[in-house]
Order: C-alpha cells, then sequence, then structure tokens
C-alpha cells in the first residue's frame, strides 16, 4: 500500500507540473507590451466572468463595439474586482487603454486602465505588470 501512495503521489506532482508548465506557456502568449499600448473608446455591451487562461483564474470581462468590430477586454480576477468593487455595465461608455490581443481567434485586449465617466481604473501598472 505504501508503493502505491508513493506513485500515486508522484504521479499527482507529475500532472501539477505540466499544468504549471502549460499556464505559463499560455500567459507568456498574453504578455503585455507597453510599446503596443493603444486607447480604445467603445459602449460596453455586456460583462462576464469565467475561467480565463489569459489570468489563469476566473476573470473580469466585458466586449465593447469598437471600430466596427465586438472587441473582448480582459479586465482582472472576479476576485479583485470584487475586493474593489469595480463594476462596469451594459451601456457604460468606457475609454480602455492597453495592448490589443488575439484571443481564441477573435479580437481582443488586455486592460491597463478603463475610464468611465470621472472614475478611472487601473489593473496594471505603466509596464503592463498586473496590479493583482
Amino acid at each position: 500500500m505504501k508503493g502505491f501512495s508513493v506513485v500515486v503521489a508522484t504521479m499527482l506532482l507529475g500532472f501539477l507540473g505540466v499544468a504549471c508548465v502549460v499556464q505559463s506557456q499560455v500567459q507568456a502568449k498574453y504578455s503585455y507590451d507597453p510599446a503596443k499600448q493603444v486607447t480604445v473608446t467603445g459602449k460596453i455591451q455586456d460583462t462576464k466572468d469565467y475561467h480565463c487562461p489569459v489570468s489563469g483564474t476566473v476573470g473580469s470581462h466585458f466586449t465593447i463595439k469598437a471600430e466596427g468590430d465586438p472587441l473582448e477586454v480582459h479586465l482582472a480576477p472576479a476576485s479583485f474586482m470584487k475586493d474593489y468593487e469595480i463594476k462596469f455595465r451594459a451601456g457604460d461608455e468606457v475609454r480602455v487603454v492597453g495592448v490589443k490581443i488575439d484571443f481564441e481567434g477573435k479580437p481582443a485586449m488586455l486592460a491597463r486602465s478603463v475610464a468611465v465617466g470621472n472614475e478611472t481604473f487601473v489593473f496594471r501598472d505603466e509596464k503592463g505588470k498586473p496590479l493583482w
């Protein structure tokens, strides 16, 4: 029985190691390059939280209609949004500063900051490092 436990523990560690490598590769694919930073304005069409490979956790997102095509904006982990009581709603006019990416074959953006009305919410520092 002891040998079985060692085999199972070794297998679990191996699976966790593979998962960590895959996750770091996914996050590297969606890195924030401040040299490619742009500003986009639009109206929020919808908001959603889901397990996101960009952040590696349940993340908050919204979709805006900007320059023709819908653009999914990746904000921050849902827990970060909840801790700081940050909420966006469909219909909000926003100005997003961030980096455009291709996410699952669709245009998307990693947000550095989002301005709505007189408030600006910052999610990354000037180098693009997440604040969570």
